[in-house]
This record gives C-alpha cells, structure tokens and sequence, in this order.
C-alpha cells in the first residue's frame, strides 16, 4: 500500500482503478476534495453499498461507513 493510503488506515489489499479491495473481500473508495470528504464501501458478499459524505474538515467517514455497514448486512 502507498503512503498516502497507510495515513489513511489502510494497511492491506489491492488496488485499482480507484478501488481498493480490502482482506476481508469488502470494496472502498474514499475520496477529499476541496473540503468535500467521502467513502464508498461493498459489503464481501457485495449485496450491501453504502456511501458517507461529509462536508467537514475533519470527519471520520470511513468509520461511518463501517457503522452503516455492519447495521444493514
């Protein structure tokens, strides 16, 4: 994983094309861009999606997105 991933708190998979696919089979994209933050994440079974945006400087979206997650699959 690069650098700029491993800041981020992932520290495993495979990616591309903007996709990363995480051990445990779940897909993630996260996404910053002028203030605007996000996550997009499959569940490993793919039968559930969320997606988190946030308009704030320092949001933990992708722990939202796990949240969501686990509620719904």
């Amino acid at each position: 994983m690069g650098d700029v991933l491993r800041q981020r708190g992932i520290t495993e998979g495979k990616y591309g094309a903007g996709i990363l696919v995480l051990p445990d089979k779940s897909l993630v994209h996260r996404g910053d861009w002028e203030g605007f933050h996000s996550s997009f994440k499959v569940s490993p079974d793919r039968n559930t999606a969320v997606s988190v945006v946030c308009n704030v400087d320092a949001p933990d979206h992708f722990r939202a997105a796990n949240q969501l997650l686990d509620i719904w699959s």
